[in-house]
């Protein structure tokens, strides 16, 4: 067991690796771990709001990497931390890189092929052998898993919800590839026993060129940060999405099954380790079954809600603290055996 450690680079609740690393935070102090943050970059307003020194976490100077004598030192998927390994190898004891998506960064694998990476984190077996394929044949290559923690607090658990109306949405970065081409016709297909009302979170240009137009006048839109997280899931009775990406494990998983909105989602990558299909959500193969299913969410009404508590459950059992802090105990037990 480790006594300290530090981050390089910075949380925030902008994007899925830095918010991640937010949670693990709370995960390791909870442990006993003193946390330092050497970040990369200014501390904006953004990352002030984090209130991570109020927290408990001790700065250091922006890329200071001789004040790292002698620490552990982490990072998730961040760019500068692998820019500047070089240097930083010089004083961590030890190098940790967490790659948050399915595929390879191009300095990551510089910096493995260097040896300046000693320990590579994973939070799924599909993640783990997606990115493994080009990195385990450069240099010594130390692969390990573990099971994040998900800071459900942040999220209020919402059970009594109005039934005037069928509420659901969709939320991501105005990404294209985060966004299904056929999402609006899964929209406009599914039925309810009443009136449907959607909204979609993280709406660009980028989101109306993959779909070729607005949505129709039930469905708002609002662009990333347009409305709070917890607004948007007290709104949705489910969460009703497809993507054109494979998913490592999704935050938004996450947070939909700790605010008790129900997930209808596709079955690949990471949504198949979140979702028991028919018993804390629906997994869905292809638009059609994504109608089906939607429209089910939409006229079970017990149904809708026997998923949304068996949902928070499986969260609080797979996720919690518990579970990560044993997890985390393995990672820090390598870190001091190296």
């Amino acid at each position: 067991m480790i006594d300290a450690l530090c981050i390089i680079g910075h949380p925030s609740r902008l994007g899925g690796a830095d918010t991640e690393l937010d949670h693990q935070i709370h995960c390791w102090q909870a442990m006993g771990v003193d946390v330092h943050i050497c970040h990369t970059g200014a501390l904006d307003a953004n990352l002030r709001a984090m209130q991570m020194e109020q927290r408990g976490c001790i700065y250091h100077r922006q890329c200071d990497w001789s004040s790292l004598d002698g620490m552990h030192c982490i990072s998730f998927c961040n760019g500068e931390f692998l820019k500047a390994l070089p240097e930083i190898r010089k004083y961590a004891r030890t190098t940790t890189f967490v790659n948050c998506m399915t595929w390879n960064f191009d300095r990551e694998l510089e910096m493995q092929s260097r040896g300046l990476i000693d320990f590579h984190l994973y939070q799924t077996d599909h993640a783990m052998e997606r990115v493994s394929q080009k990195l385990k044949d450069r240099g010594t290559y130390r692969p390990l898993r573990f099971q994040p923690h998900f800071h459900a607090a942040d999220f209020p658990f919402h059970e009594q919800r109005p039934t005037d109306k069928f509420r659901f949405g969709r939320i991501s970065r105005d990404d294209a590839d985060k966004h299904g081409a056929r999402q609006l016709w899964i929209y406009e297909t599914m039925t309810a026993p009443v009136l449907k009302e959607g909204v979609i979170l993280g709406w660009g240009q980028r989101a109306q060129s993959k779909y070729g137009r607005e949505p129709d006048s039930y469905i708002r839109t609002h662009p990333e940060g347009g409305i709070s997280q917890k607004e948007f899931y007290e709104f949705c009775e489910a969460i009703i999405m497809t993507t054109e990406t494979f998913e490592n494990l999704p935050r938004v998983g996450f947070e939909a099954m700790a605010s008790g909105s129900v997930l209808v989602v596709d079955n690949r990558g990471g949504w198949t380790l979140e979702v028991e299909d028919g018993k804390t959500g629906w997994l869905c193969r292809d638009d059609r079954e994504f109608v089906y299913k939607a429209s089910r969410c939409a006229f079970e009404q017990e149904e809708r809600n026997r998923m949304r508590h068996a949902a928070r459950q499986r969260l609080d059992e797979h996720w919690g603290l518990e579970t990560a802090m044993k997890s985390w105990e393995r990672v820090f037990d390598a870190w001091e055996a190296l």
